[in-house]
């Protein structure tokens, strides 16, 4: 028997018993964001999870108001579902095809969020470009 024999195998169109599940998962993720603020990334390769079971996920929860895309060494969108709180995360490559897709449960998803290292950057720049101003280049 190989290591293979473990990795779950789901048919194209069927569907797994993991979507009522899965559903459970993000209520009690909901409840802990709520609760104690505890944001939760459940990855969907990370269990036997069909394009089906993605289908009727998707319309489960519907959509919500916002939709945004990065790009970062591929394309991200990230969208909010009907479900305040609960994100659509997926990342592809240059090329187009899906790496990641995540389910995130947060008020705003991680990767939205602006690291402290580049809010020092942004305001040493406009530090910078003031005091070029100040000392006689005006502000175009």
């Amino acid at each position: 028997m190989s290591g293979l024999d473990s990795i779950p195998v789901v048919a194209e169109g069927s569907r797994t018993e993991n979507l009522k599940p899965l559903l459970r998962e993000i209520e009690q993720a909901l409840r802990e964001l709520i609760d104690d603020a505890k944001e939760t990334v459940i990855d969907l390769a990370a269990m036997p999870f069909s394009a089906q079971d993605e289908q009727d996920l998707k319309s489960y929860l519907g959509s919500g108001e916002v939709i945004a895309t990065m790009n970062a060494f591929g394309p991200t969108s990230i969208e909010e579902t009907g479900v305040p709180g609960v994100w659509w995360v997926e990342h592809k490559d240059a090329e187009g095809r899906r790496l990641t897709l995540h389910l995130e449960v947060a008020r705003v998803p991680a990767i939205m969020v602006t690291p402290a290292d580049d809010l020092r950057e942004g305001l040493a720049g406009l530090q910078a470009s003031l005091s070029a101003s100040d000392d006689g280049d005006a502000l175009q």
